[in-house]
């Protein structure tokens, strides 16, 4: 359905106004009717032409810019007084003011604001995003839109809505293969494929912007690429679309891209389950990852300025709702740790108003962690240099700077603070700084493996067919207890065939004393090989003795590979079991390069067996003077389930770990319960006592030492 462009007002300029002292608005903004507020009053836009940006006033605001050219804030408010039924008081009319300056709205902000741009404080805050207008597509989206038409039919909403359910429930069938795909994208190659995956399908969701815009009649002024941190993306300029009078209208053109991202995952998904193996099915895997997790973690979430957003604000035709919501959180904070109780910022229920609250709360804590998320991304794609100095500005920009001027505003409230309440504040950042500085008693924690302290690996010496095992799970052997019986058939047959040489040359060398020639020599020939034969045989008779694998000492079987059964060839490499004694254990745990002064031979050390709870106490046995070169096993590693960051495999296969580590052994006794033989644990490791703050600053020093390369 197509909506309808509001109607463009006159210049709001107007004739000069009568005190000179008066600021006077831009001749180019024009006015637009809006739709109504929820409370039924009317709204009007602002429409600045120049930035293609737009302000939504209401009734008050118009009758002040019809009178705008009387030049005073007084007479303004007064003649609307006489001519409304509006309460209007110069101080509206200077905070109205206000805002239009702010908004750079009147004529003495321009000059300035067009100086500033392009500076080096303008490529400081724009360089992470960056839009290059390419084309103007009108005349290609005006023939589009009437031949793709069926998009927007309910059929085919129906239909896709089909095809996603389809494709979801075919690949929960098959899940194994789509953790297996997922994997397989965890490295450079498949970055690179999610990349231009991920390219396609924002096409997609700009072209979807594009043409719902052009089927109710709005303008689109172009598209082109937009650099995201650097790297391209496509993008539609829509910013008219503030001119449909409809919230429905406003809401059909921010939903159109998550709408066909959303279509475009669900074909996608359904193919990836149709398709058979090939590049295809592979592309159609590409398309329905990337397109299901951009949509819902990024373009659908309303704390950032995507599409979730604007959603959210048409769907509750309630504009500037970031703003709106951040005045309203910034007033609970300043009541709250204040006891400044400032006049509303708006006439909002009181029930609207608390989630106004929540909401920007829950933005801030969503931004924090996104832009940490960008300054770290920021710096690991510039060279160290440029990329520590970036982060830096990406962490005061986005995280320090707003903190920074909402401290200046409380400042400037402390006339408004009681006394109880600053002497209450007063002590609390004694008491703050009290626990920064002095040392606490601390303790250490780090990740290791825990296994007995005595135990053995039972192995086969070559690969052999099981026979039979002769201990279950659990039991107690002494040593020399066969274990498991194996049998290896060519080693058998090379053992009999050893026997019957050995058994040929003995008849041979018989058979050679009642020779007339040679007789003699013969005798002595055969004699040789057949003694060579039979030692042959006795060697093969030994390799298969050793098929009887005992225990080398007494202990409880652990870890009895519940797969083998009779008639199973078992690899050399593969414990069979493990003969563990019972109540002596050790752990190797991993401590960090900042933690290892503070921890001490012979200090005392707790052990948390994961997956069973179980609490072990032991002592500090040994401290590695040098970083670990790999990790002592692999179940550390994060890739398999570890706390562990590492770097990619060694020669040998080993890995190595991310940052500097070290290892500490600690022993004990007692029972750590459950049957595997090397367990995951956290440790906790009695420390020096230390002060946080000394600590925190030691460790941010070392890290930009270190990442400096200094």
């Amino acid at each position: 359905m197509l909506g309808s462009v509001a109607t463009q007002g006159p210049p709001m300029g107007g004739p000069p106004a009568v005190d000179h002292g008066w600021p006077a608005l831009r001749e180019e903004l024009r006015l637009h009717r809006a739709g109504d507020n929820p409370d039924g009053s009317p709204a009007w836009h602002i429409a600045d032409p120049v930035s293609n940006r737009f302000c939504r006033i209401g009734w008050l605001e118009f009758e002040m810019l019809l009178r705008w050219s009387l030049g005073d804030a007084s007479r303004i408010a007064e003649d609307i007084r006489a001519h409304t039924t509006l309460a209007a008081q110069a101080a509206d009319v200077d905070g109205f003011a206000r805002f239009l300056r702010e908004q750079q709205l009147l004529r003495d902000v321009q000059p300035r604001t067009r100086q500033r741009r392009f500076g080096w404080r303008w490529w400081l805050h724009h360089y992470l995003f960056l839009r290059i207008p390419l084309l103007r597509p009108q005349a290609l989206l005006a023939r589009l839109a009437p031949r793709l038409a069926f998009l927007w039919t309910r059929g085919f909403l129906v239909l896709t809505a089909c095809a996603g359910l389809a494709g979801l429930l075919l690949a929960s069938r098959q899940w194994d293969e789509v953790v297996v795909g997922v994997r397989g994208l965890l490295s450079w190659e498949g970055g690179l494929t999610i990349l231009l995956a991920l390219a396609f399908s924002k096409a997609v969701h700009e072209f979807s912007h594009a043409l719902t815009a052009t089927r109710h009649g709005v303008r689109v002024g172009h598209m082109g690429i937009a650099l995201v941190v650097l790297w391209p993306m496509a993008y539609t300029d829509t910013g008219e679309g503030w001119k449909l009078s409809a919230a429905r209208d406003r809401l059909a053109i921010a939903s159109a891209g998550v709408l066909a991202e959303f279509a475009l995952a669900a074909w996608a998904t359904l193919l990836w389950c149709l398709l058979p193996d090939g590049g295809l099915r592979q592309a159609a895997f590409l398309l329905a990852t990337t397109s299901w997790t951009w949509t819902l973690l990024v373009n659908a979430s309303p704390f950032m300025r995507f599409d979730g957003y604007f959603i959210l604000c048409d769907w509750l035709d309630f504009p500037a709702l970031h703003e709106r919501a951040g005045a309203w959180a910034r007033r609970w904070l300043r009541r709250v740790v204040l006891g400044v109780d400032a006049p509303p910022p708006e006439n909002l229920p009181p029930g609207r108003a608390r989630l106004l609250v929540i909401f920007a709360l829950a933005t801030w804590l969503y931004r924090l962690v996104v832009f940490t998320g960008i300054a770290l991304l920021v710096y690991h794609v510039f060279f160290k240099a440029l990329g520590l100095f970036l982060f830096a500005v990406e962490i005061w920009i986005f995280i320090l700077r707003p903190v920074a001027m909402e401290l200046r505003a409380w400042s400037s409230l402390r006339g408004q603070v009681s006394r109880r309440r600053k002497a209450f504040a007063l002590l609390a950042a004694g008491g703050l700084l009290l626990a920064l500085l002095l040392p606490w008693p601390t303790r250490v924690q780090a990740p290791g493996v825990l296994r007995a302290a005595d135990e053995q690996a039972v192995y086969t010496p070559f690969a052999g067919r099981l026979e039979r095992v002769l201990v279950s799970e659990g039991d107690s052997v002494e040593a020399g207890t066969v274990v498991a019986e194996l049998h290896a058939p060519r080693e058998e047959d090379e053992r009999r065939r050893a026997l019957a040489v050995a058994e040929g040359y003995r008849r041979a060398a018989g058979g050679a004393v009642g020779l007339e020639q040679e007789g003699a020599a013969r005798q002595v020939i055969a004699e040789r090989q057949r003694q060579r034969w039979t030692a042959e045989a006795g060697a093969r008779a030994t390799e298969l003795a050793r098929l009887r694998v005992v225990a080398e000492r007494g202990g409880r079987v652990s870890d009895l590979d519940p797969l083998l059964a009779p008639g199973t060839w078992v690899d050399p490499a593969t414990p069979i079991a493990w003969i563990v004694r019972p109540g002596a254990w050790e752990v190797e745990a991993l401590v960090a390069e900042a933690d290892l002064s503070r921890i001490r031979p012979d200090g005392q050390a707790t052990v948390v067996v994961a997956g069973t709870g179980a609490l072990l106490r032991g002592r500090i046995a040994a401290i590695d003077p040098a970083r670990v070169q790999r990790l002592p096993h692999q179940l550390l590693a994060q890739p398999r389930g570890g706390p562990v960051a590492v770097l990619p495999p060694d020669r040998n296969g080993g890995l190595p770990p991310a940052e500097a580590l070290y290892r500490v052994l600690i022993q004990g006794e007692g029972e750590p319960g459950g049957r595997p033989a090397v367990r995951r644990v956290s440790v906790h490791l009695e420390a020096d006592p230390a002060s946080p703050g000394r600590r925190w600053l030691a460790a941010a020093a070392a890290a930009l030492f270190r990442q400096a390369n200094f």
